[in-house]
């Protein structure tokens, strides 16, 4: 029963499990901490600019309305990450790109761990460089695993491996989620924060044994290359590279489109969330640990999803059918949201959005870049995740913030701007499928005879 259960959902060959549950491993590490700072980033900022809030043009912009500006700020960093990002993988391999993120990322834990309890009083300025450095880890740790492991995977090792791998990171979110929730109001935020370090360390010696073992080991990856490689490239500007190789190419300006369309609705959902949390929770810490319930939410249904459809779906179905799981969910949870607009349904909406999207969205999208080159894996998938991710959001700012200004009262109303976006994300899902599988085919017999 066992055997046949591990047959139809996690087709895994023997040779390939070692990489799988040390890129599961890893990605649990990554979104762990993710989760162990999102409940903070987002409680901070919601308390220090409900009690301080900013006056612009005539807005007076508090709690959650603030947090908006934050993703605008979040995507000027952003941009210039990418052109360190792109800089970077001209010069070093992917596993001392990591460590050297790893590095980057422990000396500010250190940092905002030992500011943390004193920040409010520092002013807004420390405040929004907590928030951005919490926002920016997603962006650059994420988005590099991914990179690292499309480096290292053909379409059809994604399609039986990422199931699993992205197994290890719904849990890790549970994991960190589940201990902010438990913990943030006995041992405080400092804590917290300085036990990200223990993992940060972890990740780059567990992405050193995973390069090395694979480039020992393997016969059919796509890349393997010698510890001191790094990739080609012209002498182009930094900044600019990865969306030069996006925008030469219909199918990666699918997968921009396809993550931007995402970004853009969840950010909705994700501001009518904090409307309400804001309304109707009061206490800085109770906000912490409401945040941090919803992402245990989050995280076990991932699990079950993981665990029951994600490889399920990609090797018996395709993609195309995967992608579709998550915009087809977040139009029943807008309708559910408009016609039941309370604190519990928006948890509600926002829990189905996140767990799909973490779970089965994340390994089908994913697995959109495996038939790509390697520069594409690196700088045009840097450029998608780190750039056009933000730029999508400050869109969704812009509509969140002009909309209840000048038009609606009521944030639910807001559901109704998604329907649109949703109908442009399916139409553009059903073009990447046919894209997806046209290059796979082309491409795996190339791997093959490697």
């Amino acid at each position: 029963m066992i055997d046949r259960l591990r047959k139809e959902f996690f087709d895994i060959r023997s040779g390939e499990w070692p990489k799988a549950i040390g890129l599961s491993v890893y990605f649990f590490l990554v979104i762990a901490i993710f989760w162990v700072l999102k409940p903070i980033k987002r409680g901070l900022v919601i308390s220090y600019f409900g009690e301080h809030p900013i006056r612009m043009a005539g807005w007076v912009l508090s709690g959650a309305q603030a947090e908006q500006l934050g993703k605008v700020l979040n995507m000027v960093v952003a941009f210039a990450v990418v052109g360190l990002f792109t800089w970077l993988v001209r010069r070093y391999a992917r596993h001392y790109l990591i460590l050297i993120f790893c590095g980057v990322f422990g000396a500010l834990f250190l940092f905002f761990g030992s500011i943390i309890h004193q920040i409010e009083a520092l002013g807004s300025a420390a405040v929004w460089s907590f928030y951005v450095t919490g926002d920016i880890w997603t962006t650059v740790m994420v988005a590099t695993f991914w990179s690292f492991a499309n480096d290292l995977n053909t379409g059809n090792q994604a399609e039986r491996l990422y199931g699993i791998v992205g197994l290890g990171g719904v849990v890790g979110g549970f994991v960190g989620a589940t201990m902010v929730s438990g913990l943030v109001e006995q041992v405080g935020r400092s804590s917290l924060i300085f036990a990200c370090l223990v993992p940060t360390v972890a990740i780059g010696l567990l992405a050193v044994w995973i390069h090395r073992r694979e480039c020992q080991t393997a016969t059919d990856t796509p890349c393997c290359p010698e510890e001191d490689a790094v990739l080609d490239h012209e002498e182009e500007n930094a900044f600019l590279e990865g969306g030069k190789l996006v925008f030469q190419s219909r199918y990666l300006l699918g997968i921009a489109a396809v993550l931007g369309l995402y970004e853009m609705v969840s950010n909705i959902v994700d501001f009518q969330l904090a409307v309400i949390v804001e309304q109707q929770i009061t206490a800085a810490a109770e906000r912490d640990a409401f945040f941090g319930v919803v992402g245990q939410a989050t995280s076990l249904v991932s699990i079950g999803v993981q665990l029951f459809a994600t490889s399920f779906v990609m090797k018996r179905y395709s993609v195309k059918v995967a992608l579709l799981f998550l915009p087809i969910a977040i139009l029943a949870g807008t309708i559910g949201f408009v016609a039941l607009p309370t604190l519990a349904f928006v948890g509600f909406m926002s829990v189905s959005d996140n767990a799909l999207n973490y779970s089965i969205n994340q390994s089908a999208k994913e697995a959109l870049y495996t038939p790509t080159t390697q520069d594409e894996k690196y700088k045009a998938k840097s450029f998608i995740d780190m750039f056009i991710q933000r730029a999508a959001k400050v869109a969704s700012v812009a509509l969140n913030l002009g909309l209840t200004a000048l038009v609606i009262t009521d944030a639910r109303w807001l559901s109704l701007a998604v329907g649109v976006l949703l109908v442009a994300w399916i139409v553009v899902i059903r073009f990447l499928g046919r894209q997806y599988e046209a290059r796979k085919e082309a491409d795996e017999p190339a791997f093959a005879t490697a």
